[in-house]
Parts: structure tokens; C-alpha cells; sequence
């Protein structure tokens, strides 16, 4: 029975560590210069990152390790390993200006390093909030999952459809579906460091979005289904980015600005990140009272009075 326990508790955190070894394989494909690999190395941690939930919530084997463990998951798979991503391939790429040690390297890497720090205040802060303060139908702000995987798949079809052969432009990724005559332009990957900090505030934000699930609607629901079968299909096949960039762009897009537009989601606040107030201090006797304390129980015990130690 015990032992029944423990492989129902270790089957989804086997899971979760897995996914950690793709984000080191992500860091490890981007500093030699493989930034397709790293970027689906990542795409592999965002589907992994759904199944350990999945099986947690199956087997009944959710717990308080697998939750921490999920965060360091999620702060190195989506927070850690797509910024380092953006800033290798960038600060490498011949036509732009993020090659030297200037000020366009330095904007680069503090975009990349305010985009880390957004993923890992939102994983702190959704770590301190008790259950009940949880919600669990929406989301106050982008999550680190969604936030990670759309910036490897937008790069992977950035990628994909480069007009330098050379650097990856239609080397994986299947058949170009868009045609050859679509190609990549080079402000795009200028102006990439702005859409990382976009992400960051993103992630760091209280906006609200809803959570993807089933609804009543069959039609919807089937539809919803058969978009994440091939998001994992294509995903782990490691093919046609560009089919796997279209559910969450959408759904990212859709709610951002239905979660403005509604006064009763407008509405919606998060938990506070700080107590309103101080919290209660145990009351200390003084020290010379305790000193005091002492001196009369030796003397009715008849034993010598207790003498302070010199220092």
C-alpha cells in the first residue's frame, strides 16, 4: 500500500523533472548556436508541463513537492531558457546591431533580464497565495507557460521562414505552408526585444484571462480538442510551427481585449501581494524578569543563586 503511494505521488513529478531536462538541453542547443533545437526543446517543456497536471490530477497524486517543483520547472523551462534564447541568437545575428558590446546589446539584455525577473515574480507570487485565494476559472495576467512557448514558436516560425538559408531559414520544420514568397524581415527580429519586455509586463500584470477548458458547448469543446491534439502532435514531431502559433496567438489576443473591454472582469482584482497588516508579535518576557525568574526558583530549590556568565 505504501509503496502503492509512493509511485502514484512519483509518476507526475517524474514528469516535471523531465521537462527540466529540456529546458538544460534548450540552454545547451542555444549556446552552440542551435536555436531551432532550443526553442523546441522549450515547445517540448510547455506540452510536458500540461501531462504532469494531468496525471497528477488521475492518479490523485497532487502534493506539496510537486507544486515547487513545478515552479522551478516553470522558471527554468519558460523563464530562463527563452531569454537566454532571444539574447544568444540575437546578440549573434550578423545584420543587426546587438552584435557589439554597445548600448543596443546592453537594452538587449536588460530586456532579457526584465523578462526572467517578470516570470519568476509571477511564479513567487502565485507560490505564497493560500487555496481559497487561488482562482479557478482565470488567470491575473499571462502565465509563464503561455508566455514562454509563444516566444519559441513565434521564433520558430521567424526561423522557419528566414531568407538566409544559411541560418535555419527552411531547414526544419516541414514544408513552408505559407509559400516561399513569404519571408521573414529583418525588423522583425530588430524589434523582437521589445516584444520580450511586451511578454514580461505581460506575465508580471493583473489582466485577467480565462483558463482554456471544456464547455458545454460540443461543438466548441471538439474543436478546442482536436487544436490541442495537433499542437501535440506537430509539436513533439517537431514540424509546422507554424500550425502550432495559431491557437494561443489567437486565444492570447481574443481575451486580452475581452478582459478589458468587460466591466465585470475589469473588475476583478488579485490578492494583495503584501499583508495590509502587521502581523501579531509573540509577547516576550523581558530579560531581566527571566533573570529574575531564575534567581527565585534556585533559591527555593536551596541551590545557589544562578550567576550571569561573563562574556
Amino acid at each position: 500500500m505504501a509503496s502503492a503511494r509512493f509511485f502514484r505521488y512519483l509518476a507526475p513529478n517524474l514528469i516535471t523533472l523531465s521537462s527540466m531536462i529540456f529546458g538544460l538541453v534548450s540552454l545547451w542547443s542555444a549556446h552552440r548556436g542551435d536555436a531551432p533545437l532550443a526553442a523546441w526543446m522549450i515547445i517540448y517543456a510547455v506540452l510536458t508541463d500540461r501531462l504532469d497536471g494531468l496525471v497528477a490530477r488521475a492518479v490523485k497524486g497532487t502534493s506539496e513537492l510537486g507544486m515547487q517543483l513545478d515552479s522551478f520547472a516553470d522558471f527554468l523551462n519558460f523563464g530562463v531558457a527563452p531569454a537566454y534564447l532571444v539574447l544568444v541568437y540575437l546578440s549573434g545575428h550578423p545584420d543587426l546591431p546587438y552584435k557589439d558590446g554597445g548600448t543596443e546589446h546592453t537594452l538587449l539584455f536588460a530586456a532579457c533580464g526584465a523578462y526572467m525577473l517578470c516570470a519568476v515574480f509571477r511564479l513567487a507570487r502565485y507560490n505564497v497565495l493560500s487555496d481559497d485565494q487561488i482562482p479557478t476559472k482565470i488567470f491575473f495576467g499571462f502565465p509563464t507557460t503561455l508566455s514562454g512557448g509563444l516566444l519559441a514558436i513565434w521564433i520558430l516560425v521567424l526561423l522557419k521562414y528566414d531568407p538566409r538559408p544559411e541560418l535555419f531559414g527552411g531547414a526544419f520544420g516541414g514544408a513552408k505552408l505559407l509559400g516561399d514568397s513569404f519571408v521573414t524581415p529583418l525588423w522583425v527580429w530588430k524589434y523582437m526585444p521589445i516584444g520580450v519586455v511586451v511578454m514580461g509586463y505581460l506575465m508580471a500584470s493583473r489582466l485577467p484571462m480565462p483558463k482554456v477548458g471544456m464547455t458545454k458547448n460540443k461543438v466548441v469543446s471538439v474543436l478546442l480538442l482536436s487544436l490541442v491534439v495537433t499542437g501535440y502532435v506537430c509539436g513533439f514531431a517537431m514540424k509546422y510551427p507554424e500550425i502550432c502559433v495559431g491557437m494561443p496567438t489567437i486565444w492570447s489576443v481574443m481575451f486580452l481585449f475581452w478582459g478589458q473591454a468587460s466591466p465585470t472582469w475589469r473588475a476583478m482584482y488579485p490578492p494583495p501581494l503584501f499583508p495590509k497588516k502587521e502581523p501579531a508579535r509573540p509577547m516576550v518576557r523581558p530579560q531581566a524578569d527571566i533573570e529574575d525568574i531564575v534567581l527565585d526558583e534556585s533559591s527555593l530549590a536551596g541551590e545557589p543563586a544562578a550567576t550571569k556568565p561573563e562574556v
